[in-house]
């Protein structure tokens, strides 16, 4: 049996201007109002992104990733949050976590196979996202791709809230 190998793998992609600034402060401006769901853990303030072309764009350029360099078995969005963290609470973590094992008290799910960030705000000092060990530092409308088991988590942020879109793909489970 001959294993097949993808030599286009990559830990994430990063591509800039994924959105424009005015649609970057379009969509906190639309978080901000909407505000409701508070996690205890570090004052994470979510919002469900319900804009059928965003999502649709969102959808475009992972999915061409995904061709391109992953080629996991994908199906679509299975979830998109726009988050809001408070610079006054956000606590860095001392671990990475992925969002495939999701750790003590949630369970594995197979099914989720891609996960992108795009950074809404850059006016805050700190707050890179770090997958593996390597900064990826905040840039407005920059939009990060990375497989769902890749290690990874945020650097502590000063000065101002730090502003995402966070959007998780779903597929069938790994074969």
């Amino acid at each position: 049996m001959s294993l097949i190998h993808n030599e286009n793998f990559k830990w994430f992609l990063v591509r800039d201007n994924f959105l424009s600034p005015k649609e970057c402060d379009e969509q906190i401006q639309l978080f901000d109002e909407s505000k409701k769901d508070v996690s205890n853990d570090c004052n994470v303030a979510s919002s469900i992104i319900e804009d059928k072309e965003l999502l649709n764009k969102l959808w475009n350029i992972i999915k061409l990733s995904n061709d391109l360099v992953y080629k996991f078995d994908i199906s679509g969005i299975q979830n998109s949050w726009g988050k809001s963290y408070s610079v006054d609470s956000f606590k860095e973590d001392k671990h990475y976590h992925t969002d495939f094992a999701a750790g003590p008290d949630r369970l594995v799910d197979t099914t989720t196979k891609l996960t992108s960030v795009v950074f809404l705000n850059d006016d805050y000092w700190g707050g890179e996202l770090e997958i593996w060990g390597d900064k990826i530092e905040s840039q407005q409308g920059r939009i990060v791709i990375f497989p769902a088991f890749a290690a990874h988590k945020v650097s502590q942020f000063y000065d101002k809230d730090r502003y995402t879109m966070l959007t998780w793909i779903q597929g069938n489970t790994f074969k």
